[in-house]
């Protein structure tokens, strides 16, 4: 498990308490590591058809794309071919409550080779619903990640 990777996790189990998953609610930005918050996507989760929404993108996910992809859902990215693999990834956390990972390489449509480790830490809402995702996926290629205060201020909007 990445450096990175094991201190957001740490955190989301920190939040967890004597439940399986924390309350989206109790989630700051302001206590995340540092060195964690380039690599953070927050999606929610919408029901009736379920969908999965990227509320806010890292810079490092935003470097990836050459382009911020906030507010933009998941079936409607260049996921290099692996779609149907990542909506069952999600839907699997959704529907278990448990964290999901995994190490990727794939190409987008413009050429730009995205290599990473992926984690899915789910957070539920008030009703006990898995209602967002916090993304962290590290990119192997270390893109710049200059806009780190900007992600920082969305969050807090």
């Amino acid at each position: 498990m990445h450096q990175i990777v094991k201190s957001f996790h740490d955190y989301w189990t920190s939040l967890k308490g004597e439940g399986d998953v924390p309350l989206f609610l109790d989630f700051n930005i302001a206590e995340v590591p540092t060195e964690a918050v380039p690599y953070l996507s927050l999606i929610q989760v919408e029901e009736n058809p379920r969908r999965f929404k990227y509320r806010l993108a890292g810079t490092s996910i935003a470097a990836a794309y050459s382009e911020d992809i906030s507010g933009k859902y998941l079936d409607e990215l260049d996921m290099g071919g692996n779609q149907k693999r990542y909506l069952e990834d999600f839907n699997r956390v959704v529907d278990s409550r448990t964290t999901n990972n995994r190490q990727e390489s794939y190409t987008l449509e413009d050429g730009t080779r995205y290599s990473f480790e992926g984690w899915l830490f789910p957070f539920v809402g008030l009703e006990g619903k898995v209602s967002r995702i916090v993304i962290l996926a590290v990119d192997s290629y270390n893109r710049p990640t200059s806009a780190v205060p900007c992600f920082l201020s969305s969050l807090s909007k």
